[in-house]
């Protein structure tokens, strides 16, 4: 018993395929996903979230340990996530110099690298604006 090959149909699939596959990485490339292109940096939507603020603070906590500075973190004013071997978090942070009185606050970029499932976290980078 013999199968026969039809050529057209296999022409038709091969297509459909490929068109599929454009259009998933189209929609991934344009933050189509929920969580947006693996390896990409989406922007974080709700910056009151308890998460993100926990992730701020620990910026702050961390910087003031390895500084000995004095920062007060008063909120999250923006900020991306990355998914990596864990997420990154960038984060635009208002705080305040304990030492001097200011109402809003100085503006400062954080990173940090987040693994929950390790109980890990880590504050990569920590500038002012």
């Amino acid at each position: 018993m013999a199968i026969k090959f039809n050529r057209n149909l296999a022409g038709t699939l091969f297509a459909a395929v490929v068109v599929a596959s454009l259009f998933f990485h189209a929609s991934a490339a344009l933050g189509g996903g929920k969580g947006g292109l693996l390896g990409g940096w989406s922007r974080i939507t709700d910056t009151k979230d308890s998460k993100v603020a926990e992730i701020g603070k620990f910026a702050v906590d961390q910087y003031n340990e390895n500084t000995k500075s004095k920062l007060v973190f008063k909120r999250v004013v923006k900020g991306e996530t990355q998914v990596v071997a864990g997420t990154n978090y960038r984060l635009v942070i208002s705080a305040t110099d304990g030492g001097r009185r200011s109402r809003s606050g100085d503006k400062y970029l954080a990173e940090v690298w987040d693994k929950p499932w390790m109980s890990w976290r880590n504050l990569t980078s920590f500038k002012k604006l």
